[in-house]
């Protein structure tokens, strides 16, 4: 008896370290948490109230998940602080694992087909959780009207925006939504990665026709980060058909994506105009007022009264995503739990200091406008077919500091201006550096006459421009 229980609960462990990955479990559960089963309930013991509070705010649905899989019925879960224990460490990565003794520690899972999509998958994020802000004031009322009428106001949804702005928060809300307020509807939610996984397995075991039937046939399909569709030609097709189907049949598609559908590389031409054609909308980073809402939210549901003016100096250090800010947030209060140090600005400032960029890098809308006001042009001009002397020549010093400053390729810098050749920008950016090394000027039109500058000296002042907002909109200390 004694074996079977103890197999059951290394099949328990071994169950959530596939649902929330072996990183995530080493950390949350691998030092610091042991598994007990008695009956029908899965007695969880950990270190600290911390661990305690994060394994039930953000992991207590994978625990039910993989209790019915094991014992199959759905268990009661009990997650207890012990005293007494060994000493506890603070949750971190680790190479090794701690399991029970006996029992092998989680693996990954090998390579394998890909699960069926399931109708009603546990979703964790709720609309009604999700902090609004002038920054998502927009995309949030487009998804809850989906989530309220789906097919009626808005039929297709593509939201835009960096990573970690909530992106992933809006579509599992809609989801939820739906699901509560119409319970029959049928939807599937996935992530651009699980359909290209998909689609591939079911060409290969020549199962395609069931792989349609899956998603076309749905009255929601709610797809994240669509972005990985880049590249994918063969996926992008069955992707198209797929929107096809679905919009005939006059059921609704929501997409996310961590930039503008014209700026996804290799994304093709007929896709794109599909996507162009729905309710796409940006979201961006958070302002003040709202990551420090956020802050006091997320401390409030682990049970942590932050002092007002700790709230304010996360919120005022913490600029670039909520990802970061919770982060930073944890981190704090892992610290201040482990050392039994009370949280105060000076704990904070010495935890979250590796969160703190030297400088926020420059974005390419960023680096367009300021290059079009340096020569009197406009941003549409940028973007067009113009042969006008500054134009272009705007235009190719955009194309430099595109390719220098940010992570956008050849092909995302000649979408991102009006559609161009990929060989356009590398010549473009080739002439700028040619004219920069060996004493070349920059030439155009003024109100005023005709300017020329040398080239070194133009894109020194541009670079000092942008290295100055770059600090600006780094976070105080």
């Amino acid at each position: 008896m004694e074996l079977a229980l103890r197999e059951k609960v290394c099949a328990i462990r071994e169950h959530v370290a596939d649902l929330i990955g072996a990183t995530r479990f080493r950390t949350w559960f691998g030092e610091t948490a042991s598994f007990r089963l008695e009956g029908d309930v899965l007695d969880v013991q950990v270190a600290n109230e911390f661990v305690g509070n994060w394994i039930s705010t953000n992991f207590m649905t994978h625990l039910i998940e993989a209790g019915r899989k094991v014992v199959g019925a759905e268990p009661r879960v009990a997650i207890r602080v012990v005293n007494g224990r060994a000493a506890p460490q603070a949750p971190r990565p680790a190479d090794g694992d701690s399991p029970p003794a006996g029992c092998p520690a989680p693996r990954v899972a090998p390579p394998g087909p890909p699960p069926a999509v399931r109708t009603r998958p546990t979703l964790r994020s709720e609309l009604d959780e999700f902090v609004v802000g002038p920054s998502n004031q927009l995309a949030f009322s487009v998804v809850s009207s989906v989530a309220h009428a789906p097919g009626q106001a808005f039929k297709h949804v593509v939201l835009h925006g960096g990573c970690g702005l909530g992106k992933t928060h809006l579509l599992q809300g809609i989801c939820n939504g739906v699901n509560r307020a119409h319970p029959g509807l049928e939807w599937r939610y996935l992530s651009g990665e699980e359909f290209t996984n998909e689609f591939i397995y079911a060409v290969k075991t020549g199962r395609v026709d069931g792989f349609r039937a899956r998603f076309r046939n749905v009255d929601l399909l709610v797809i994240d980060d669509i972005h990985f569709l880049a590249n994918k030609k063969a996926t992008q097709e069955e992707f198209l058909h797929t929107f096809n189907a679905i919009d005939a049949s006059g059921k609704t598609v929501v997409l996310s994506s961590d930039r503008h559908p014209r700026n996804i590389a290799t994304l093709s031409e007929p896709l794109i105009d599909r996507l162009i054609a729905a309710m796409v909308v940006e979201v961006y980073p958070p302002d003040f007022a709202t990551r420090r809402e956020i802050l006091r939210r997320r401390a409030a549901a682990m049970h942590c009264a932050l002092p007002s003016e700790v709230l304010d100096f996360l919120a005022h250090r913490i600029t670039r995503n909520v990802r970061e800010l919770e982060g930073a947030l944890f981190k704090l209060v892992a610290v201040a739990s482990l050392t039994k140090e009370p949280i105060g600005v000076d704990l904070a400032r010495r935890t979250v200091e590796d969160y703190v960029p030297a400088a926020r890098p420059p974005e390419a809308p960023e680096i367009e406008r300021l290059v079009a006001a340096h020569f009197g042009v406009t941003g549409e001009a940028l973007r067009s077919d113009s042969r006008d002397r500054s134009v272009t020549q705007a235009r190719s010093i955009v194309m430099y500091l595109l390719r220098k400053h940010t992570r956008l390729s050849s092909p995302e810098v000649g979408r991102l201006l009006g559609n161009k050749q990929h060989s356009t920008v590398l010549m473009a950016v080739q002439r700028v550096e040619k004219a920069r090394d060996h004493g070349g000027t920059a030439l155009w039109k003024t109100p005023g006459g005709v300017r020329e500058v040398p080239m070194a000296e133009v894109l020194d002042e541009l670079e000092q421009r942008l290295l100055r907002r770059r600090e600006a909109g780094a976070a105080p200390s």
